[in-house]
């Protein structure tokens, strides 16, 4: 008769296959095997995934609107810089003028709550911002963006609105929106 031959028991099994040895003997230990690998993958997959989300929420997509809205982006380096608060009054005051020329507003600040419109913008997507349009910082600048997506106008002084507002009248697109509109 021949020597015994042992089996590993259950235990032994399954402490074996969390140490990385492959017993596929037991099918206990090859369904933890299989489990451990795909908690693994998974883990993976949702890495890789919110990293994905992660980094579409850091960008501002500004050609979702082209063609629906004219953009004017202030950037400063905070809310009490002098240019940056007089144009904000401005635009307050004359909130109708703005969404009668379908401009929406970007606040993007270096300190302090940066916002496009009510909507509030993570310092991050303040910077991707400043990157984009390549605004250095510490100055305040304003960018105006057509419907069409091109940039109309960049000022790194005190504009006034009225300005901005003769710019945006002139493009031939808002000639046909004043042309189209009931009087």
């Amino acid at each position: 008769m021949g020597l015994p031959i042992s089996r590993p028991s259950r235990a032994d099994a399954l402490q074996q296959d969390w140490e990385g040895n492959r017993n596929f003997g037991d099918p206990l230990s090859c369904r933890l095997y299989m489990r451990k690998y795909f908690v693994a993958l998974t883990l993976l997959i949702e890495l890789f995934t919110g990293a994905a989300l992660g980094q579409d929420t850091v960008s501002v997509d500004l050609n979702a609107y082209q063609w629906k809205n004219r953009l004017l982006l202030l950037f400063a380096s905070s809310e009490e810089d002098q240019a940056y608060l007089t144009l904000k009054k401005e635009i307050d005051r004359q909130a109708m003028e703005v969404k009668d020329r379908d401009l929406l507003v970007f606040y993007v600040l270096e300190r302090g709550e940066s916002r496009l419109d009510q909507e509030r913008l993570s310092p991050d997507q303040a910077l991707f911002l400043r990157k984009r349009l390549s605004v250095p910082p510490g100055r305040f600048t304003i960018v105006l963006i057509g419907k069409d997506g091109g940039e109309k106008i960049r000022q790194e002084s005190s504009v006034d609105l009225k300005e901005i507002f003769a710019i945006i009248d002139a493009m031939p697109m808002r000639q046909q929106e004043m042309k189209k509109k009931p009087k």
